[in-house]
């Protein structure tokens, strides 16, 4: 038997520990997006090639991502975000590329947090601060208690049991009906939710913990109300579900549980401002008239915010490239805003509707892409019926490459809502959920090894013909306020706004 060299020794090793892993590599799977055969010479035709071709929307998410990195709303990283994004504006082409500024309150900078169990089997486990808490200030340590109530009235029974105790906040096993939904009331859920804090705070509660809405050991983030330094705050934080159910047990079994916890989050020392990033390429008849594009370049800090949202803003400034690059006019404005804040409550786009709001008719509509890197398949039309035709007109040259759905559904959990409110035709783009809602939305694995490129550059097909179709059609889309319609298609799984 001929004898192996000596220097392919390495490579005939791991040949055989690969034929004898039980593992098999899964096939991928066949793509939802249709394959076009050929590219119309219209313009809407020529965008989706010059897209499909010279795409740059993913390397824009790499560079968003990997370079500047997360990117918390009053940070540093986001003000570095905000200046690329200028930058990548006045490249591409763009005029009156500007920041527009609002009042935003204090920042936020996540510390080192860290749990451990001071009974029982003594673990370590994950545990991610909710941003705009107060901190630990130091290790703390304190028994747990289970307070899974839902509202005030249900939280005052708990009352004389809460010094100096961690509390869980979510329970896993309960089996009481739902409350009744609150509606859109958001100003009426904030005022609930700072009186239950008090109510903490007055009783001596250490700190709280929820569990994730994620399996398979992802935590998830978000945020407190503690921008505003005269709102009362608790130490507050998430903990993955499989070491959160663990302490339910625990807690089941009657004896006392113990746990350290060192939650290392604080605030700037003073209030900051905030920014949206803006820039146009004039309309050539119509410039007046608005078309508005855009994502919120703002991100959560677990991970480096690549699907929420780098993929949104980096799909914008693609239409913004795409218009120039294929040389396209169109007879309206386009209008790019990368906005910020809206992850704590569309603070961007709700301040971008009121500095704007004497301008608000000459808005045509407001396109916005925030659901990931899922292909694009049509768009919310927020009970809109009225817009149902004109919608579908600028979605036709779409219709072979799958965008076809013009939902009744109102969604109001992204930057298109505000302008929902006042009464202008503003739509949220549908995709593809990928696992945006199972995996990387909030939590540690949103980075962009799960973008899937072509289905990214589909949204980005999408959104610029929409766009197009938009500026140039003769008709305005029908303005004025509509009666309330029932939310549905919430971005934030763990059933905060």
């Amino acid at each position: 038997m001929p004898q192996t060299p000596t220097a392919l020794l390495p490579l005939a090793l791991a040949t055989l520990l690969q034929a004898q892993s039980p593992f098999v590599a899964a096939p991928p799977m066949p793509s939802p997006v249709p394959v076009l055969k050929e590219y119309p010479a219209t313009p809407a035709g020529k965008l989706l090639r010059e897209i499909k071709e010279h795409a740059e929307v993913v390397a824009r998410v790499d560079y968003l991502c990997d370079v500047i990195g997360p990117r918390l709303t009053g940070s540093e990283k986001l003000r570095q975000a905000q200046a690329w994004a200028k930058g990548e504006m006045v490249r591409l082409g763009a005029v009156n590329v500007h920041e527009e500024a609002y009042d935003f309150g204090l920042a936020w900078t996540r510390g080192i947090d860290t749990a451990r169990l001071l009974t029982h089997n003594g673990i370590h486990f994950r545990v991610d601060q909710l941003a705009w808490t107060p901190g630990t200030k130091g290790t703390v340590q304190g028994d747990l208690l289970m307070v899974d109530a839902r509202n005030l009235e249900e939280l005052k029974a708990f009352k004389g049991h809460l010094k100096g105790r961690i509390l869980l906040r979510t329970n896993p096993d309960d089996k009481r009906p739902p409350l009744p939904r609150r509606g859109g009331d958001f100003e009426a859920y904030q005022a609930e939710q700072t009186a239950m804090t008090q109510f903490l705070l007055d009783e001596g509660a250490m700190a709280t913990l929820s569990m994730s809405g994620r399996k398979n050991g992802l935590s998830f983030t978000s945020g407190g109300a503690g921008r505003d330094p005269k709102k009362p705050g608790l130490p507050a934080a998430y903990v993955p579900q499989e070491p959160y159910k663990m302490l339910v047990r625990l807690l089941g079994r009657k004896e006392p549980v113990r746990l350290e916890l060192s939650l290392g989050g604080g605030f700037s020392a003073k209030p900051v401002q905030a920014y949206n990033v803006v820039g146009e390429i004039p309309g050539r008849e119509l410039p007046g008239e608005v078309v508005i594009v855009g994502g919120h370049l703002d991100s959560w800090d677990l991970g480096t915010g690549a699907t929420d949202n780098a993929t949104g803003s980096s799909v914008s400034l693609e239409v913004l490239r795409a218009f120039q690059a294929t040389g396209l006019k169109p007879r309206r404005t386009l209008r790019v805003i990368l906005w910020s804040g809206e992850e704590q409550g569309l603070l961007g786009s709700r301040a971008y509707v009121e500095a704007h709001k004497n301008e608000l008719d000459a808005i045509q509509a407001v396109l916005v892409d925030d659901m990931g890197t899922g292909m694009l398949k049509g768009f919310t039309l927020q009970g809109r019926e009225n817009c149902r035709g004109l919608m579908a007109q600028a979605i036709a040259p779409l219709n072979d490459l799958g965008v076809k759905d013009l939902s009744l559904r109102t969604m109001g959990s992204t930057d298109h809502a505000p302008f929902d409110r006042a009464g202008v035709p503003a739509f949220a783009a549908i995709q593809e959920p990928v696992d945006y809602f199972l995996g990387t939305h909030h939590s540690q694995m949103d980075y962009p090894d799960h973008l899937v490129p072509d289905q990214l550059v589909q949204g980005a097909q999408a959104m610029a013909v929409t766009a197009w179709g938009l500026a140039e059609m003769p008709a305005r889309l029908p303005h004025g306020h509509l009666p309330a319609q029932p939310v549905a298609g919430a971005i934030n799984p763990q059933g905060r706004p």
